[in-house]
């Protein structure tokens, strides 16, 4: 495997959360409510409340995008508004107003607003975009608003790759939330039946399993692809193209920001990918202009053994799914060799405070009670998300090893081990879409994977002002 090096950022930083899901103890116990939302930095009193200083009497309305609805019924929608009720009730004279948007034009919406003055008070900005905005310093750094009172132990706590990422001049402008990690999403029954065990090793044994998988489904009559996947532009995870190519070259960007896609490495990842479809038939031809939801639905009814996923998701599926929701789980990519598994792109929401806002006090107070330890073990609890906290997976040791939140764990071991973190230091935005117009094209167009993938690079390459 070539080396990546953004991989070994994470399996060094990252890796004490696998240590501690596989070895801690400890039973879920209370939590400390700040009024300052404080996740332990300042001053507090004996009840855990940061006293409010001058001004706290002033009643102020801070506007927060994202792409969560606190109205909504998913298991994230839930736990954010028990976090802003914790929060109104801690802080009666701040006001949380969230202004839901579609996710994928969040970052451009925002970027545009930050130009014309109106931007939110509070961001959630993906890790695609969050280095533009820091370039055009759109983003308030935390220290100057609250991190400046926190102690080295509380620094210690959230201290991870993502609490490096986007770091600049020892300066931090976001909590990286609703993390997630890319995986093989699977139905522990079907594969429970057949006999086959994850994670695979190679890519041959996925594709082995897959077509034992392909049937159809003797009780439902529904017929059951072994392994799904979704090509269209419109707002596409990554699928196999990227931990393939990233185990064989280490990287899918030059060192100054072009994409680097149409190598031999990358030739031979997308006919892995595509192969799936036109030889193997594991992956149904309407793939092609299926999108992520689509695929997410598929599996959902049942008509999906495997898929690729993202670990966020994961809570919806169990409690949506048409079979047994409890036998949704997750496995890691495997590789060309078997040797290790293959790195997967990790994400996440960059929350951060605008630059403009002009009430950036509340805006912190808010910001940093999203990440306080109470807030932390909601995410985790009831959000079914994977905790910021190094304190909150510690303490809820024995919820994390149910079997339902299993998958929370490989999400971890991921981070820490197989997890490749996209550059902040240039634009990136895109980069998915670019890719799955290459496989459109070799299956519609029909062109070839190379010629597929240097269109697809001058386009991103174009794109980002690196012709």
């Amino acid at each position: 495997m070539a080396p990546s090096r953004k991989l070994h950022v994470f399996m060094v930083a990252l890796l004490t959360l696998a240590v501690l899901l596989a070895a801690c103890g400890g039973e879920s116990g209370g939590s400390r409510n700040s009024s300052t939302g404080s996740s332990g930095g300042g001053k507090t009193n004996q009840s855990g409340t940061t006293g409010q200083g001058k001004g706290d009497d002033e009643k102020v309305t801070i506007r927060m995008w994202t792409f969560l609805d606190p109205n909504g019924t998913s298991a994230r929608e839930v736990a954010l508004k028990q976090i802003i009720d914790n929060f109104h009730a801690a802080n009666p004279n701040i006001t949380v107003n969230v202004e839901p948007q579609v996710w994928d034009t969040l970052g451009t919406k925002f970027l545009a607003a930050n130009q014309t003055k109106s931007a939110p008070d509070i961001i959630w900005i993906t890790m695609d975009d969050f280095g533009t905005a820091l370039m055009h310093g759109a983003l308030t750094d935390f220290e100057s608003l609250f991190l400046k009172d926190w102690t080295a132990e509380e620094i210690a706590d959230v201290d991870d790759a993502y609490w490096s990422f986007g770091a600049k001049d020892g300066k931090h402008y976001q909590f990286t939330l609703s993390r997630n990690y890319i995986g093989i999403l699977y139905r522990e029954d079907l594969l429970a039946e057949k006999g086959i065990e994850v994670p695979f090793k190679t890519w041959d044994d996925l594709i082995a399993a897959a077509k034992q998988l392909t049937e159809t489904d003797s009780s439902t009559g529904v017929q059951r692809y072994g392994f799904g996947q979704a090509f269209s532009t419109e707002s596409p995870d990554p699928q196999v193209f990227p931990p393939a190519l990233i185990y064989a070259q280490g990287d899918m960007f030059t060192e100054d920001g072009k994409a680097n896609w149409s190598t031999d490495a990358g030739v031979e990842a997308l006919k892995l990918q595509l192969d799936m479809v036109r030889v193997h038939g594991v992956t149904p031809e309407t793939a092609v202009s299926s999108t992520v939801e689509d695929a997410y639905n598929e599996f959902k009814a049942g008509r999906y053994a495997m898929m690729i996923g993202a670990g966020v998701r994961i809570p919806g599926l169990q409690s949506d799914a048409s079979f047994d929701g409890k036998t949704v789980q997750m496995t890691f990519f495997p590789s060309a060799d078997g040797k290790s598994y293959s790195p997967s792109v990790i994400n996440g929401w960059a929350v951060g405070i605008w630059s403009g806002s002009q009430h950036k006090e509340a805006a912190g107070k808010f910001v940093e009670f999203l990440v306080n330890p109470q807030s932390d073990e909601l995410w985790l609890t009831v959000g079914g998300q994977a905790p910021v906290r190094k304190s909150t997976v510690e303490k809820y040791a024995d919820f994390l090893n149910q079997p339902d939140k299993r998958y929370l764990q490989v999400m971890a071991e991921g981070f820490a081990k197989y997890g490749y973190a996209q550059p902040w230091e240039f634009p990136v935005s895109g980069w998915r879409s670019d890719l799955n117009k290459a496989a459109q094209d070799v299956l519609i167009g029909g062109l070839d994977e190379r010629t597929a993938l240097q269109s697809a690079e001058k386009a991103f390459n174009v794109r980002s002002g690196k012709k």
